[in-house]
């Protein structure tokens, strides 16, 4: 993998939020949406680290009261795709148990257009029935449940600038007040081999915003994870690259929390594989735990639940969902 070199052109990121019907074609329409019980569901990647679960569960705690001041919200619940319990199905059963009318997904997930958003969330939420996918998911061992509940899913970290704005406060954390004339950034992400020019574009927009925010002119990235066999020679790659460019590389995770296979067992054990370690500078942290994100959270949740409100009429019909 080669290092990359960004323009300092920023490009700004549209959210759209997805609403979709996830009763049976021949339920009733859902009453005046001004009156409806809100449920709201956080779902997250899952991770077998209790350091990266417990980041997220704090991160849940710390949103519940701001988004239970909302109006209509009855409830707030939290789930995993995978690795971690509850499931999004148990949590979905839940809110048809309580008799919520809508429920508004916040997936904390870094990107919009990925692997665990395409492929798995929206049709673990019902808002993508496709049966084949449908099936493939159960072969998978995943539980598919559809809820009564009509589905809204707000953005994902990606199509915002809370993203950029917290790597660069981490990156200026490491940086400290020395110059970065001299410097380079390595971003790590989690790869995707289906949606890989996806979350390259991810990295070369955080690039772009680096670059303006800061004296740094040399941004590179490198994926870990499953694309990447958990192996750390691509970071290794990657960092030993832009020091033929550099005197000094800041290694920066794109990742939501810390799970020590990635921060540790690979992006540190890359660092300590280069010859010249002395000249990276790396902290195994990552996006959580940052105010800015929880605010981002319960700010999704505001403009969802005031849509939620203001829409109103009948649902989607089912067969129309692809």
């Amino acid at each position: 993998m080669s290092a990359v070199r960004f323009s300092t052109f920023l490009l700004a990121a549209a959210a759209t939020l997805f609403i979709a019907s996830c009763g049976r074609q021949s339920s009733a329409p859902a009453g005046p949406a001004n009156d409806a019980s809100i449920g709201v569901l956080l779902v997250a990647h899952g991770s077998k680290s209790s350091t990266w679960v417990g980041m997220v569960k704090t991160l849940a705690d710390q949103v519940r009261e701001p988004i239970m001041k909302q109006p209509g919200v009855k409830e707030m619940r939290l789930a995993f795709i995978e690795e971690t319990k509850p499931d999004v199905a148990a949590e979905l059963r839940a809110f048809d148990a309580a008799g919520i009318g809508e429920v508004i997904v916040v997936p904390l997930l870094i990107a919009g257009e990925s692997t665990m958003s395409n492929n798995y969330l929206q049709y673990l939420t019902g808002m993508r029935t496709q049966a084949k996918a449908i099936k493939q998911l159960q072969n998978e061992g995943f539980d598919v449940y559809y809820p009564k509940a009509r589905v809204a899913m707000t953005p994902a970290l990606s199509d915002s600038e809370v993203l950029k704005k917290n790597v660069l406060r981490r990156v200026n954390e490491l940086k400290g007040q020395d110059s970065g004339e001299d410097m380079a950034i390595v971003l790590v992400g989690y790869g995707d081999q289906v949606y890989g020019q996806q979350m390259s574009d991810i990295m070369e927009g955080i690039g772009r915003y680096l670059k303006i925010k800061t004296d740094i002119d040399t941004v590179a990235f490198a994926f870990c994870g499953k694309l990447t066999d958990y192996s750390g020679a691509p970071v290794v790659e990657v960092i030993n690259e832009v020091l033929d460019l550099e005197q000094q590389v800041l290694v920066v995770p794109v990742l939501v929390g810390v799970d020590e296979m990635l921060q540790v067992n690979t992006i540190q054990a890359a660092v300590n594989a280069v010859p010249t370690s002395s000249k990276v500078r790396y902290k195994p942290d990552a996006v959580l735990p940052d105010p800015v994100v929880n605010e981002w959270v319960v700010t999704k949740v505001q403009e969802a639940v005031q849509r939620v409100r203001d829409a109103g009429g009948a649902t989607v019909p089912a067969p129309n969902r692809g």
